[in-house]
């Protein structure tokens, strides 16, 4: 039959094959996403904790009522470490004089451990 026209078998094979090697990469990448989808939504949380606790320490180091400046009693480093969805946070307040540095650290979980990192600000007391 040679006026007919299509593909021959092994043109549909090939086709399936290159197919089947394209879906088996998509899927493996997909797992990969999938995993620094979740470490960056814990990340993104970790962040968000330490920024939060360095503006509510601003607010405090700001004088109210006639008090002296970074003199609140909350505005001092934490007692204790503090937990925020699996987000562990604790902060120091150093110096003196006219101005104080601000530490929060915050540990987050992640696949085989924790990790932490360090936000610091300075802040004037005046």
């Amino acid at each position: 039959m040679k006026g007919m026209r299509g593909y021959s078998i092994t043109e549909v094979l090939v086709a399936v094959l290159v197919l089947g090697v394209g879906v088996t990469a998509l899927v493996s990448s997909s797992a990969l996403v999938t995993r620094q989808i979740g470490r960056g939504r814990i990340l993104t949380i970790a962040t968000e904790v330490a920024t939060q606790r360095l503006e509510r320490l601003r607010l405090l180091s700001r004088p109210t009522n006639g008090e002296a400046p970074c003199t609140r009693a909350e505005f001092a480093g934490s007692v204790l470490p503090d937990t925020v969805r699996s987000v562990v946070e604790s902060w120091t307040v150093t110096g003196s004089g006219n101005s104080r540095t601000l530490a929060v650290t915050v540990s987050y979980p992640r696949q085989g451990g924790m990790s932490t990192f360090t936000l610091s600000s300075l802040v004037g007391c005046y």
